[in-house]
């Protein structure tokens, strides 16, 4: 399906109830359109997938799917931002910079939208300018990044850009590099700044809140060898720069780089150390109990205490209820400052775990003392009150937490 060059995100949420109620009352057509898209339901006759009671999140990764788009969060990002192309050209580089970095480059909550980038580039290649050396390092273009080489060499050891990048962080955070036609084109930028005398080394400050793209943090730094071991996932890169130098202890790569095991043993086998990176408890968060093994290999400790509290943003509703059920307190505060509202929010808008239940999360929270009771925020209809905070969540987990249910009427 092909979306209009103004689309409604408002419209759009109304197509997706449609569907849901359709399907609700048995509808062929509504059966179909399911099946079409979405992996659960594919294969699935009729009645079985009236069995699977879908819930408006389903209908609306369906609506998404129908346009193109791998989420609802990411066609919602595309549905806001594409105005902004007509309109206003400085704000939509702005708009698609933070689809191409993560929030703790970009600053904010958000992930990448990597699909969203690159759809938005195709439709509009002068987003990244003509000559724009940081912007190139975002879709790696290595002809522009030789020509401001050869006007001022000095410029690969400078932070700059929409983003205040270094220039090797630019290339190895960018989201791009886990779409089609980018990958080999960013190692090969990557290849050249090092060979311009750009330090394997660069880094910038986490602007994860409650840091800033304006106040990036003076203590943790995110290091281009991070982009690539535990962003881009991408042992080539992650070995070129090792062997250039980079510092495997940085304090993020190991941890980040065990949904890639190849680059976990680089990391490794160059001297990254497995105490206090908290890479043992990721690792039993992973189904691959290789990855567990390859650390016990290198010295990992099985009785390494963690390092803070666990994550709660896996959308695991079943030991959410658990845990709640044991005496744990939502209230409690992560190391980023919030609570487990905040990681429910995270979660729910960008999805971090395929098929996680934040729903089923959000409706354990209410069942166990959510206090002060989630309301609707007068001052914008997106927007959840949980005691002084405001809060941003998927809409089926907004409509569980103020107390309505997408679920049928019995």
């Amino acid at each position: 399906m092909r979306i209009r060059a103004r689309p409604d995100i408002g419209q759009l949420k109304k197509q997706a109830k449609e569907l849901l109620a359709l399907y609700r009352r048995g509808d062929p057509a509504a059966m179909q359109r399911f099946r079409a898209p979405l992996p659960a339901a594919r294969g699935r006759n009729d009645e079985e997938l009236a069995g699977r009671s879908l819930r408006l999140h389903d209908a609306q990764s369906c609506i998404a799917r129908e346009y193109g788009f791998p989420s609802w969060a990411d066609l919602q990002v595309f549905v806001l931002a594409r105005p902004a192309l007509a309109d206003d050209p400085e704000q939509a580089v702005r708009h698609w910079v933070r689809m191409v970095y993560a929030g703790d480059v970009a600053g904010g909550n958000d992930t990448h939208r990597p699909a969203v980038a690159a759809r938005m580039l195709a439709e509009s290649p002068t987003l990244a300018g003509d000559d724009d050396s940081y912007l190139a390092c975002a879709i790696g273009n290595e002809q522009v990044l030789r020509r401001a080489t050869a006007r001022d060499p000095a410029w690969v050891h400078r932070e700059g850009g929409p983003l205040n990048l270094p220039p090797l962080v630019a290339v190895t955070h960018s989201g791009l590099a886990t779409r089609p036609g980018f990958r080999e084109r960013l190692r090969d930028c990557a290849r050249f700044l090092l060979s311009a005398g750009a330090s394997a080394n660069q880094s910038v400050g986490n602007r994860w809140p409650p840091a800033s793209l304006e106040v990036p943090s003076q203590t943790e730094r995110l290091s281009a060898l991070y982009g690539a071991a535990g962003k881009a996932f991408d042992p080539q890169l992650t070995r070129l720069l090792l062997e250039a130098g980079a510092d495997p202890n940085d304090g993020e790569s190991l941890y980040h780089s065990l949904e890639a095991p190849a680059c976990t043993r680089l990391l490794l086998e160059a001297g990254a150390r497995i105490a206090g990176s908290n890479a043992m408890y990721r690792a039993l968060d992973l189904e691959d109990p290789g990855v567990l093994e390859l650390l016990l290999a290198h010295g990992g400790d099985a009785n390494e205490p963690a390092l803070g509290p666990p994550t709660s943003d896996r959308g695991d509703a079943e030991l959410t209820r658990f845990l709640l059920e044991h005496g744990a307190d939502w209230r409690t505060l992560h190391g980023f400052g919030d609570n487990a509202g905040g990681s429910l929010s995270r979660a729910s808008l960008n999805e971090p775990v395929r098929g996680g239940d934040w729903v089923g999360c959000a409706e354990a929270l209410r069942a166990h003392g959510l206090l002060p009771a989630a309301r609707p925020d007068p001052a914008g209809a997106d927007v959840v009150l949980i005691g002084d905070r405001r809060y941003r969540f998927a809409d089926d987990v907004a409509e569980a937490l103020l107390g309505f249910s997408d679920a049928p009427a019995h």
